[in-house]
């Protein structure tokens, strides 16, 4: 295949990641205690937070994947950026404030003290099991973008080697600091490759923005998917609404309720504003993370819209009609100099999805399970020492993990079905933890367990739609653990007494 990717190309990104590594290696001399390694003593002001936030939310997956989804279901997917109006409140008020009084290292230790040891544990497995999927399929992106520039002319698995190494090796040596820092070059990094695709596209279709949207129109990319025909009565349509790969409320309800997931029990969000000195800057660091997330969106969404129309004049090989085409447009248009600029964007976006999710998912091994079970392990260099080992682990793992995510289907259903089916359950135990006095350790384990399991099935066993699974197991995680606690009232149980002052309106309570 004719490429444009050339030396100059080569030499942009090369030099791109030997500044990566550059930045772990000086930060870390800094790393000699835990509060240094994950919260970086709280020293962080809110615009690299922000910004760290938006990049580790924003990975190389949406580089690839709302181009090719935009071309294939049309705007709708834009409704998912009004999440963070509803979303506003929800961090501000209820998470926000309730994390920082509880000044924890993970998000996961209050579980523990809420319930028992055996719900701490089944929560840190589950974000270790989907941040594991995040990191795998954040590998993966950047070398499918690479294979796909260079026309397959390098080694795949190699690419996946390297890369993975890489971000391992940083994130072990440098902790949360260098991985905000790096999130930080990471982030202009990759808005001037997006800048510079949007760009690139918008001059080589003939007629410009006016041909854009008459293109988009015709294909019907502008308006809302049909409603889905289904017989049967009111549950054919029930099976019909779910069975449907896309709707508009299936996008606004999959963007809200995952996003309150992120921002209730993910890790990655949860350290990010442990790390801020203050609520303000935990506020300020939101806002830049969404402003910046809906910019990015609606970006890539009008060069999927660009290269809609201008693969009407220009022929484009089927093998790169889905999750290559932003990668094969740039090795037929883009000058050189410019496929290295955005193959960094692409690998900026991906990075700093698998530094983050490396750190974190480490700290979480360390905190919630390490030092959970080895409590006379204090000396702070060998915990330092614990987290890096794991760090190493947690990086291989997740790289011969991305070398078998394409099995799964498109980027879209990859997001969906491998990276966020688990936020629902683990949702699930939050909301039970926060919200309800009459929750037990035994009744939460058991929807925890549960929900999982239903979130597994309808991603992977039934024909429900890829955006619901976390939706599922969110739904079935409440309601069974609730239905348990009914159940053993009405036979006699009393309401249990233990944890009570760690619900939200108990903590929200304590003077300042």
């Amino acid at each position: 295949m004719h490429t444009t990717f050339t030396a100059l190309d080569a030499a942009i990104v090369i030099a791109y990641l030997v500044a990566l590594g550059a930045v772990g290696v000086y930060f870390s001399r800094r790393q000699t205690s835990l509060d240094e390694f994950f919260v970086a003593r709280q020293s962080m002001s809110w615009l690299p937070v922000g910004l760290s936030l938006m990049a580790a939310l924003n990975s190389g997956i949406d580089y690839l994947m709302q181009p090719s989804a935009t071309i294939r279901f049309g705007v709708v997917l834009l409704a998912g950026t009004s999440s963070w109006l509803f979303l506003y409140p929800w961090v501000s008020r209820v998470t926000l404030p309730y994390y920082r009084r509880l000044n924890l290292y993970t998000a996961y230790e209050f579980l523990e003290a809420r319930f028992d040891v055996r719900v701490r544990t089944l929560a840190a497995g589950i974000f270790v099991v989907w941040r594991l999927g995040w990191m795998a399929t954040a590998i993966y992106v950047p070398c499918l973008a690479i294979d796909a520039a260079t026309g397959g002319r390098l080694d795949f698995r190699m690419l996946i080697l390297v890369l993975g190494a890489l971000v391992t090796v940083y994130t072990m040596l440098g902790g949360i600091e260098a991985v905000i820092w790096n999130d930080v070059i990471q982030f202009c990094i990759m808005f001037g490759g997006l800048t510079a695709t949007v760009w690139i596209a918008l001059n080589h279709v003939p007629g410009g923005v006016a041909e854009i949207w008459s293109a988009a129109r015709e294909a019907g990319k502008m308006s809302l998917p049909p409603a889905p025909a289904g017989g049967g009565g009111l549950f054919g349509a029930i099976g019909a609404y779910f069975t449907q790969p896309l709707s508009l409320s299936a996008v606004v309800i999959a963007f809200v309720l995952g996003r309150m997931a992120t921002y209730t029990s993910d890790q990655v969000m949860v350290q990010r504003f442990q790390t801020t000195k203050s609520m303000a800057d935990s506020r300020r660091a939101y806002v830049i993370n969404a402003a910046g997330d809906a910019l990015w969106m609606f970006g890539l969404s009008f060069v999927g819209l660009a290269l809609l129309a201008y693969f009407r004049h220009h022929p484009l090989p089927s093998e790169y009609a889905t999750d290559k085409i932003v990668p094969y447009f740039m090795s037929q248009a883009f000058p050189a100099g410019a496929v290295g600029l955005v193959i960094a964007a692409i690998l900026a976006a991906s990075l700093s999805s698998i530094d983050s999710a490396i750190n974190s998912c480490t700290s979480v091994i360390v905190v919630d399970l390490y030092k959970r079970f080895h409590p006379r392990d204090a000396d702070a260099a060998a915990e330092v020492r614990v987290s890096r080992i794991a760090t190493a682990i947690l990086g291989a793992v997740g790289t011969i993990l991305a070398m078998n995510v394409s099995r799964i289907g498109t980027l879209l259903e990859i997001a969906n079905k491998l990276i966020n089916a688990f936020s629902g359950p683990l949702f699930g135990i939050y909301l039970l933890a926060m919200f309800s006095r009459r929750a037990t350790g035994g009744a939460v384990l058991a929807g925890g367990i549960f929900g999982s399991f239903v979130s597994y099935y309808v991603a992977y066993h039934t024909p429900i739609g890829f955006l619901w699974p976390s939706t599922f197991g969110l739904a079935a995680t409440v309601l069974s653990a609730e239905a348990i606690v009914l159940a053993s009232m009405a036979a006699g149980a009393r309401a249990p007494e233990h944890g009570q002052e760690l619900t939200w309106a108990a903590v929200m309570a304590r003077p300042r």
